[in-house]
């Protein structure tokens, strides 16, 4: 049966571009992996340094539900574009993990992703767990 109507509304949304966006030639592909490989390789490199990034969660404070697209700086920025931020970890194999940090005007929760070398998932944590008791409960959501 017809179980698209079972989807989230996101996934309908990725899956729109119908399936010939989805497909890459297989050389493309294997140059993606290197160029993330690269990229990977330079931020562990970095990581050495500073073992535990505080990154923006998005482009935008919290939304509310169905909204899809914003005006920051008098440019559209859409759903995809505004959440670069933890594309790139998820991406890079990074574990992170988002703490509320603050409000926006609207009252709309506003966050820091703490990020940590791959497999150290209880540093970011760890880290996150601090900055959470240093800010406090103002920060969290209602």
């Amino acid at each position: 049966g017809d179980r698209l109507r079972d989807l989230h509304p996101l996934s309908l949304e990725l899956l729109s571009a119908g399936p010939e966006a989805h497909r890459a030639p297989f050389e493309k592909l294997l140059q993606a992996w290197v160029k993330r490989d690269l990229m990977r390789n330079d931020l562990l490199r970095q990581m050495e340094d500073w073992p535990v990034l505080l990154c923006p969660v998005s482009a935008v404070p919290a939304f509310r539900h169905g909204e899809r697209s914003w005006q920051i700086g008098g440019r559209t920025v859409k759903y995809p574009e505004a959440f670069h931020y933890c594309q790139m970890f998820n991406v890079l194999g990074n574990p992170a993990v988002v703490v509320p940090v603050g409000r926006s005007p609207e009252g709309m929760p506003i966050g820091v992703q703490v990020v940590a070398r791959p497999w150290q998932d209880e540093v970011a944590l760890a880290v996150a767990e601090q900055l959470e008791t240093v800010v406090g409960p103002a920060a969290l959501p209602d």
